[in-house]
């Protein structure tokens, strides 16, 4: 069914916009639909509290570990992503699923959660600001699905603009990505009065997806990694063709949020590689886990990969498509002996704000921890035994994510997600 609605303030917003060519009357709306997104829940008191580490400074392992969601126990997890609301999502790979958790540890369940289910052969996630959240399954596809959408629920899909022609004097009916093509070649041709909606069953359950955000060309490519960036941009591991690749985000509809907001749906483009095969410092073997960053107005990509020489990277955007290595081959983070087959890297920009970096040093069973220059700081998960550090705490954690003071582990191998925190912060969490 289409419903037509009349003339309302998106529509100007459109004409105004679009006939500058740009996309303010899009991020109009994406504020709109933005406010009041998710709320951040406390964190718990943690009774029980096991020290590792040695010096003044150690990481606490928080208990309880999480290793259940929703009555099923978690199986193989292998990556973590913590949104800027504190809600942790897990890709729990062995039940072919994506849980959420709040901050205490409890299942997130409702809210679409229902769709991340019969995911097989889960990889890695990735969300960026717009609560996209990607997903990898270890094949050619990346799919997306929105967090704040599901939340709320879509009860129509924009079926098409009616607008005026200035130039012929027709009225024209244009589905959103055809108004966005025809007014960037011709900028205040187009103008709309109006629009019509549907609230078909089969669109509307496609808007809420999961859905196809990226189709590599020749079906070849095996992502192992994704992360969304900052400025609309979505980078992607490739193993197959060993590569860290570029997409732009891309607005592909308008949808009418349950609450008569608007919101919109997605897809990814190719832009171009930002570190192609090779050896050395800014080229890639088997990338597999990512970060993006943005700070004092330069981009840095960081990188784990499982192969090579240098297996956790980071690269800077000095020009369009010009990356160069931030780190030097003495730094410490750039060893060649420093790690096993390691699988994801985070930056703690958030709370620490002093950006550092953490390394899920999968088959050495640790979390490694440096400085924003590639020092070395410390390692979470190890036990310390009359002198002797033993890395038996994790077995072989495949994902990483930090969120305001507490350290999150998808420690694969024992089928839970470990918690850490400093030893100085443990009285002092945010949340509490």
């Amino acid at each position: 069914m289409q419903l037509t609605t009349s003339v309302f303030n998106p529509l100007a917003l459109a004409n105004s916009a679009f006939r500058k060519g740009a996309p303010e009357f899009i991020l109009v709306l994406m504020a709109t639909c933005l406010i009041g997104c998710g709320t951040k829940m406390p964190l718990p008191p943690t009774p029980e509290s096991v020290p590792f580490s040695g010096g003044d400074t150690t990481y606490i392992h928080l208990a309880p570990d999480w290793t259940i969601h929703n009555g099923l126990p978690l199986l193989d997890p292998c990556d973590i992503v913590v949104g800027q609301d504190g809600v942790a999502f897990v890709a729990d790979s062995g039940n072919n699923r994506i849980v959420a958790f709040d901050r205490s540890g409890s299942s997130i369940t409702g809210g679409g959660m229902e769709r991340l289910t019969d995911l097989d052969s889960l990889e890695a996630i990735g969300q960026d600001e717009k609560l996209n959240l990607y997903i990898a399954t270890g094949g050619s596809q990346i799919l997306y699905w929105n967090q704040y959408n599901n939340q709320v629920g879509v009860q129509a899909v924009l079926d098409h603009f009616v607008v005026y022609d200035t130039l012929t004097g027709d009225t024209l009916n244009l589905t959103f990505g055809e108004y966005a093509e025809l007014n960037l070649a011709s900028p205040g041709r187009y103008e709309p009065f109006d629009l019509a909606l549907s609230d078909d069953p089969a669109r509307l359950d496609s808007a809420l997806g999961p859905s196809l955000f990226y189709q590599e060309p020749t079906g070849h490519a095996r992502y192992r990694g994704v992360a969304g960036g900052p400025d609309e941009t979505v980078y992607i591991c490739d193993e197959y063709f060993d590569q860290v690749t570029r997409l732009i985000l891309q607005y592909r509809n308008l949808v009418q949020l349950s609450d008569g907001s608007f919101g919109f749906t997605y897809y990814g483009i190719y832009d171009r590689p930002v570190a192609t095969y090779g050896t050395g410092m800014g080229t890639t073997i088997d990338p597999a886990g990512i970060f993006i960053q943005v700070q004092g107005g330069s981009h840095y990509i960081y990188f784990a990969q499982t192969d090579g020489n240098f297996l956790v990277q980071k690269i800077r955007e000095q020009a369009a498509g010009d990356f160069f290595s931030a780190f030097g081959p003495g730094d410490d983070i750039m060893d060649l002996n420093r790690y096993a087959a390691p699988r994801d890297v985070w930056v703690a920009e958030q709370y620490l704000g002093n950006n550092w970096i953490f390394v899920a040093d999968t088959d050495s069973n640790r979390i490694q921890v440096f400085t924003p220059a590639g020092d070395f700081l410390m390692y979470a998960g190890e036990k310390d035994s009359a002198g002797v550090l033993l890395f038996d705490e994790l077995s072989a954690p495949q994902g990483v994510s930090h969120f305001e003071g507490i350290l999150y582990v998808a420690d694969t191998g024992n089928h839970r997600i470990a918690r850490y925190a400093l030893s100085t912060d443990v009285e002092n969490i945010p949340g509490e």
